[in-house]
């Protein structure tokens, strides 16, 4: 009964001295330096909470150290298993008689090629009917202001979150990142854009991230039918909150700067059962 009196009060005294230095027996532990530094179930909740390991770092053999999908992958490895996922989503699209954009646009330059009956492989797109006005109006009702280029009801994210056809800085693809020079996959496109400039969700959707983090600065991400998310970085403003509903054409936020940027523009990415997929065939873009 003695030793036992002795370890509380040792303890005691432990807590009392801790609390008095300033320090507390609760204080959580020092964040890992990467990613994959977390346990299982810590990486399930960082993902559910919005964050993403958007700095993928690789060594001098290309082989991944952090931020990737699985631990040792190679960039190219990386960027085929995204090509795959987004072929194997047109066809899914296809085989239920969606279309998508038939018009093509240089990435770079916004300059308009057509392309009717463009086909890859056995893949034969559909041409994109132009909206009518009475979707237009259909819209204008639902939520203002509006994308009048995206159908009312519309289920899967086709078409541009930006009014205009604005100029892409920067495609989906292998690159070199502008502000700390490392190689890596970058899974989305980059709309040139004015800070302030309105976005619209491309399909109906449910907000399941609203956040804010020193690379992709303020972030949304929106669950879709069919296993599609979008996802959107470098916001000024979100105007939507988790667990919101929104509607296809209706606006979610507004474009920055925040995070990561040599400039004022916004970074859209599609996901499709979890992974990356190229947005430039759901924008018309290619």
């Amino acid at each position: 009964m003695k030793r036992y009196s002795v370890i509380v009060l040792g303890i005691i005294i432990t807590v009392i001295g801790n609390t008095a230095m300033g320090k507390s027996l609760l204080a959580p532990a020092k964040f890992p330096k990467t990613f994959n530094d977390l346990s299982f179930t810590d990486r399930v909740e960082v993902l559910r909470a919005g964050y993403e390991p958007w700095e993928s770092k690789y060594d001098k053999s290309g082989r991944c150290i952090s931020g990737c999908p699985y631990a040792g992958i190679t960039i190219d490895d990386h960027m085929d298993m995204m090509t795959r996922q987004t072929n194997a989503a047109i066809n899914q699209l296809h085989a239920a008689g969606i279309a998508l954009p038939d018009t093509q646009y240089h990435p770079t330059t916004g300059a308009q090629d057509t392309a009717p009956d463009a086909t890859d492989g056995n893949i034969q797109y559909k041409p994109y009917a132009p909206v009518i006005s009475a979707m237009a109006d259909a819209m204008s009702s639902r939520c203002m202001p509006n994308q009048p280029e995206i159908a009312a009801d519309q289920k899967y994210p086709i078409g541009e979150p930006l009014l205009g056809r604005p100029r892409i800085t920067s495609p989906f693809g292998k690159r070199t990142h502008p502000v700390n020079h490392t190689t890596h996959p970058h899974t989305g496109v980059d709309f040139a854009a004015p800070v302030g400039t309105d976005i619209f969700s491309p399909a109906d959707g449910t907000v399941s991230a609203v956040w804010t983090d020193s690379s992709c600065g303020r972030g949304i991400r929106i669950s879709h039918a069919g296993g599609y998310e979008t996802v959107y970085c470098h916001l000024n403003e979100q105007l939507v909150l988790n667990g919101e509903k929104v509607l296809a054409g209706c606006r979610i936020g507004k474009t920055g700067n925040t995070g990561q940027t040599t400039g004022p523009h916004l970074h859209y990415g599609i996901k499709q059962d979890g992974t990356y997929i190229n947005p430039s065939r759901f924008i018309g873009r290619e």
